[in-house]
């Protein structure tokens, strides 16, 4: 996994030292920008990101903070009335939500379950 992301991450910069050596290059032809001022440029681009590589791979390594990933067996509190449909927050957002439980009021905590597309199944938290 370690070398998954870091083959990621450098791939990920071939495109923009593309751009930059071509960029570079240019003002080395066009403008007579001395040849070691674009070496050196260049340079401070890649150590650039280096530097930023551990900082990149904690962000690439961290799993999803939302979505159906992370929706399962979450908990959330009713928004509006389950019976057996209505709203429910959970991580401070809105969702559609269905329960098979009896009917719950709004505070009530709730348990997702499943998802069926965009609608959370839920259950009563306390049973």
């Amino acid at each position: 996994m370690a070398a998954d992301i870091f083959a990621k991450y450098w791939l990920a910069q071939l495109p923009g030292w593309g751009i930059s050596a071509g960029v570079l290059a240019g003002a080395y032809a066009l403008f007579d920008l001395p040849l070691w001022v674009a070496l050196a440029l260049f340079a401070v681009l890649v150590v650039k990101d280096v530097i930023f590589y551990p900082f990149a791979r904690r962000t690439l390594e961290s799993p999803p903070h939302m979505g159906p990933a992370t929706l399962v067996g979450a908990s959330g509190t009713v928004v509006q009335r389950l019976a057996p449909e209505g709203t429910v927050r959970i991580g401070g957002e809105l969702w559609r939500a269905e329960t098979r439980a009896a009917a719950l009021e709004p505070g009530a905590r709730v348990r997702v379950e499943a998802l069926r597309g965009l609608t959370l199944l839920v259950r009563p938290e306390d049973g």
